[in-house]
């Protein structure tokens, strides 16, 4: 298997994912983070897929950050206090599988960019690392919020979340 089928089966290993942590969610705020990380996934094997037809490849920039802010600020503001017990169907177990497939994604994203020898490749392959980054700290901060509702939004770390 070459590297290019590899990156893709990641990538369609990640979107069926966020597909199904979209699906079992009870949190329509929540659902929508997993869908839109679902739909980057998707446009990351599209890339993929480009770069593997030696086609100019798409841009690789996605402005989930501060959608996802946006939202698990709002599920944390809505919650009630004391609320601790509202995500017990959440699986923090499962998220946290998430955050592996993202680390091994961003891993191998940086590893194959330096082996390389094609600029475009090892460019792109930059770039999907730096969102596979991204992704591992917003499924991160969803485990903080599951963890800690009450909590979460004084205490969340969105100042690592800059913009690349």
């Amino acid at each position: 298997m070459n590297i290019f089928d590899f990156a893709i089966d990641f990538e369609i290993e990640n979107r069926k994912l966020y597909e199904e942590f979209a699906e079992k969610t009870g949190n329509k705020d929540l659902k929508g983070v997993f869908l839109e990380l679902a739909e980057e996934e998707k446009k990351h094997e599209n890339i993929v897929r480009q770069l593997k037809e030696n086609k100019k490849a798409d841009n690789v920039e996605a402005g989930i950050l501060p959608k996802a802010k946006k939202v698990l600020e709002k599920i944390a503001n809505d919650l009630p206090e004391g609320s601790e017990g509202v995500f017990v169907d959440e699986q923090i177990d499962v998220y946290k599988k998430a955050i592996d497939i993202e680390t091994k994604s961003y891993e191998f994203y940086e590893e194959k960019a330096e082996e390389s020898d094609s600029e475009e490749v090892k460019k792109a392959f930059k770039r999907l690392a730096e969102e596979e980054k991204k992704h591992e700290r917003i499924i991160g901060n969803i485990i903080e919020l599951v963890n800690r509702p009450n909590t979460w939004l004084e205490d969340a770390e969105w100042y690592h979340l800059e913009d690349y």
